[in-house]
């Protein structure tokens, strides 16, 4: 087969982590910068000119030309496939990184580079563990396999029997039971590789070997669990029971990985034959062109598809896509909370005015709750108070030291909570829900020893006694341990809140599909207590890879293509829920793609659309007809008949003429497109194709300053029963009239690299820098204890290049030379680490200046201003007027030696 090489032609920088997540009070945006990059200092990914052959003596002839120019590299991985010829190393983190970056691309073997991003784990359990005693299931039934169907698939005798399934994770404890007990040929787990070693954090080297077992991160083996899991204590087994797993490791026990070693775990589960490869990994960013994206692209064109978490960040709104769920041809997989919320309770006691007694269960929180015997205390007595511990306490609070205190969860984190008792002395916490459901707390604040959460019921039952003035003694000893899978009434079968938002900042419609992600139960390695609940687009993604083992059984002709169209037309949409209520409309397609995922009609469709759907784009680039091919893969000739469903048209912008995008939920309204068809129905010979004409009409009531993204359904109904919905989407408003600067906080402005609260300094703030320190690194000067200008950035939407250039105030052009006009603008030249390209939409980031530009230069002391320019979406790069400008105050710079 013909390999389709797609070309790297631009950089992207991003934070992406282990897409598993426990449900937490959602907040708004905080200026912590968190969004913006995260790279390894020093490392660099290179790409050779030549992708077919790079000789052994191209790596010491590339090492050489560094070491010429007193780079000091340091090899760190060969990145050598047919896909991917190339290398990642560091180099003197001492150097002007940007001035490395620019050489290292102007030579002759190099293709592109790039800084090796970091990608973070986020990795959190909703249920403690248990090895599997006492387990109070009475159904054999798996509730997820009911939701998708895959039940019918397992009737059939489909169980993934013959498939090999790549997860891509932080390894597996392959001697599960339940994952076969054993590593290699003619084991469950026959295939894998560990890239990087127990001691890997992403920062340091990695050491790789060739064993995959992991048991200190629980992410790879819940995973691997939810694809392929066998018989066990709990009755569930994996999607697809019987697939072959290859587990490749790309995180150590703790700490990030590089895109470089993400790039050479994909390589080598392609090269390994797999049928499918499954990352649940990921992060902001909504570009196609960043390198992991484009390589797993490549892997789909080969023929291999590969299902990427959509993202955990929904609480961020729209336009906040994922690397890599964002690449071309990639399955983007969304969240739906399971129809039961499978749990892990552990018990404790208590007792009223040391009379009554009884029972009660709760969830452990991340950090775990040791045992106790302490009094109850209520910040509230009011069970129904929505903002308990949100505020200070009152300053007549007692020392909470030695008191277990209850607080209803609602309205602000977990953390911001425990910080207002721990402010009087709270080690220990009891929350409990505001729904009916019970979860776990997410809580990692210092000073808190222990945590955990109640139901609804017996928090308010505890706030009750304690209004009528009775003492409360609770007691844990973590003794007994059991499982219970209550129904899910309040989310199930509908999006997770936390499943992120699209479209991509290029307007393609993402995610794909969605499926079972919210509160699963799967393996967890047998140390930590071999199965438990997790939550996240981490979970939903292997389902949906367990699905394409069962189509790869049933229909192994099937190209990544047609199976990515296939799921996204099968799917079954659902309805709009934000947490506590269900609304009778369609949740927006750029939340939930084509629905909740259907095995048994993605296996047993005769009927296959071309496309997974429809992107309309936005107003100035509006695709006012588009088409679809409908094929006929059955026996005899079936009449097809169309129509259409509007979904939620969803506000990317509030109300209030502010630029900073709406979180979660969005502002939703029922206006939405009309459709119309070349044709009402059209019959399709067996084994011929069709393709129909779709007209969209725009709705004419909506505000498009607030950008409002429209989205429906096609659906197609056949006479054999084949009933398929076709996703599409499109903004209401063109793109590049959205504001990407934000300037309505203050932004751009100057602060110091010590100050990490972000303060906007005076105009006219003297830095004073040492002329030996010309690190890139956002850090104080050590050797003097000298304060960095601190340039601040924030974005409300994508940009695709932002510029800061130097600007003089009280020097003149003609006492510097090589000055330059950019964009209209006479300008000394972009101070070094930018221009940035491809960011995401952030709150904010920041780039320390320490004199020098990007070409090296360092300037002459001085006063002057940075002008920070962000390119418009679907902006000319090469016109002033697509971009947002914005002048920092001016700042003055002088010098040590």
């Amino acid at each position: 087969m013909a390999v389709q090489i797609l070309s790297f032609s631009k950089m992207l920088f991003n934070i992406v982590t282990l897409l598993a997540l426990a449900p937490s009070v959602l907040s708004a945006v905080t200026d912590n910068g968190a969004k913006r990059r995260n790279v390894v200092p020093g490392g660099y990914i290179v790409e050779f000119e030549d992708v077919m052959s790079v000789a052994s003596d191209t790596k010491s002839s590339f090492y050489k030309s560094l070491s010429d120019k007193n780079m000091d590299p340091t090899h760190r991985m060969d990145l050598s496939s047919s896909l991917f010829k190339g290398l990642s190393f560091h180099v003197d983190t001492g150097l002007d990184q940007a001035v490395v970056a620019q050489d290292i691309q102007a030579m002759p073997l190099v293709r592109k580079v790039w800084p090796i991003s970091l990608y973070d784990t986020q990795d959190f359990a909703t249920a403690p563990y248990t090895n599997g005693s006492n387990s109070t299931s009475s159904s054999d039934t798996f509730s997820t396999h009911l939701m998708g169907h895959v039940d019918r698939l397992h009737a059939e005798g489909l169980t993934g029997n013959g498939t090999f399934v790549a997860v891509i994770d932080t390894g597996i404890d392959y001697l599960h039971p339940a994952l076969g007990g054993c590593f290699g040929p003619g084991c469950k787990v026959a295939y894998g590789y560990d890239f990087v070693g127990d001691d890997y954090d992403g920062t340091n080297t990695p050491v790789p070997d060739s064993d995959p077992y992991s048991a200190c991160n629980e992410h790879g083996t819940h995973v691997a669990g939810i694809v392929a899991a066998g018989p066990n204590p709990y009755n569930f087994t994996g999607v697809a029971p019987d697939a072959t797993l290859g587990a490749y490791r790309v995180f150590g026990c703790s700490g990030s990985s590089g895109d470089d070693v993400l790039i050479d775990a994909f390589t080598r589960a392609y090269e390994d034959g797999a049928d499918i490869i499954t990352a649940s990994i990921g992060g902001p960013n909504g570009w196609t062109e960043e390198p992991w994206t484009v390589v797993v692209s490549r892997i789909v064109a080969a023929g291999t598809p590969c299902t990427l978490a959509a993202g955990n960040d929904g609480s961020e709104g729209l336009f906040y896509g994922s690397s890599a769920a964002d690449g071309i041809g990639v399955i983007a997989v969304g969240s739906i909370d399971n129809i039961e919320s499978p749990v892990f309770t552990t018990y404790g006691t208590y007792s009223i005015d040391n009379s009554t007694t009884g029972e009660f269960g709760y969830l452990e929180a991340a950090i775990g709750m040791p045992n106790i015997s302490l009094p109850l205390w209520a910040v509230s007595k009011d069970s129904a108070i929505v903002d308990d511990a949100c505020e200070p306490l009152p300053a007549d609070t007692p020392d909470l030291a030695g008191k277990l205190v209850l607080i209803r969860r609602g309205t602000c984190t977990f953390d911001t909570k425990a910080a207002n008792v721990a402010a009087f002395g709270a080690q220990y916490i009891m929350f409990y829900n505001n729904a009916p459901s019970l979860t776990s707390a997410s809580v990692s604040y210092p000073g808190i020893l222990g945590a955990a959460m109640v139901s609804a019921e017996q928090g308010a039952s505890w706030a009750a006694s304690l209004a009528t003035g009775s003492a409360i003694q609770v007691t844990i000893t973590g003794d007994l341990t059991v499982f219970s899978s209550p129904p899910n009434n309040i989310t199930g079968g509908h999006m997770s809140t936390f499943s992120m938002w699209n479209p991509t900042n290029e307007a393609y419609v993402k995610p794909e599909i969605s499926a079972p992600g919210g509160n699963i139960l799967s393996t967890l390695p047998l140390s930590q207590g071999g199965y438990g609940v997790l939550s996240g687009t981490s979970m939903a993604t292997p389902f949906v890879a367990g699905v394409v083992a069962l189509m790869t059984q049933a229909r192994p002709d099937l190209d990544p293509y047609t199976i990515r169209a296939i799921l996204g037309t099968t799917g079954h949409p659902v309805t709009f829920n934000d947490g506590r209520t269900t609304f009778d409309y369609l949740a927006p397609v750029v939340q939930q793609g084509g629905g909740e995922v259907d095995a048994f009609a993605a296996v047993h469709t005769s009927t296959v659309i071309d496309v997974a759907n429809l992107a309309f784009n936005d107003t100035a680039h509006f695709v006012k007809e588009a088409n679809f091919t409908i094929t006929n893969r059955g026996t005899s000739e079936i009449t097809y008949d169309f129509a259409y469903v509007n979904a939620a048209t969803a506000y990317t912008l509030p109300d209030d003429g502010s630029t900073q995008p709406q979180t979660f939920p969005p502002d939703l309204v029922t206006s939405g497109t009309s459709v119309s068809f070349s044709a009402g129905s059209v019959s399709v010979a067996a084994g011929k194709s069709e393709t129909v004409l779709v007209t969209l009409a725009l709705p004419q009531d909506l505000a498009t300053a607030r950008i409002p993204v429209y989205s429906g359904f096609i659906t197609i109904n056949g006479t054999n029963g084949d009933s398929l919905n076709l996703p599409y989407a499109g903004i209401a408003s063109s793109l590049k009239d959205a504001t990407v600067l934000d300037a309505s906080t203050g932004y751009p402005y100057i602060t110091s690299t010590s100050d990490n609260t972000y303060v906007p300094l005076d105009a006219n703030t003297v830095f004073t820098i040492s002329v030996a320190n010309t690190t890139i690194n956002g850090t104080t000067d050590n050797s003097t204890g000298l304060l960095i200008p601190n340039l601040r950035i924030g974005l409300v939407m994508p940009s695709s290049l932002i510029r800061a250039d130097l600007i003089p105030s009280n020097i003149t052009y003609g006492t510097y030379t090589n000055t330059t006009t950019v964009l209209g603008v006479k300008t000394l030249g972009a101070i070094a680490g930018t221009p940035s390209v491809y960011q995401p939409r952030a709150n904010a980031w920041s780039t320390a200046f320490y004199g020098v530009l990007d070409d090296g230069r360092r300037v002459p002391a001085g006063t002057y201003s940075i002008l920070v320019r962000a390119l418009r979406i679907f902006g000319d790069a090469t016109n002033p007027d697509d971009y947002d400008s914005a002048e920092t105050v001016p700042f003055t710079i002088k010098y040590v030696h």
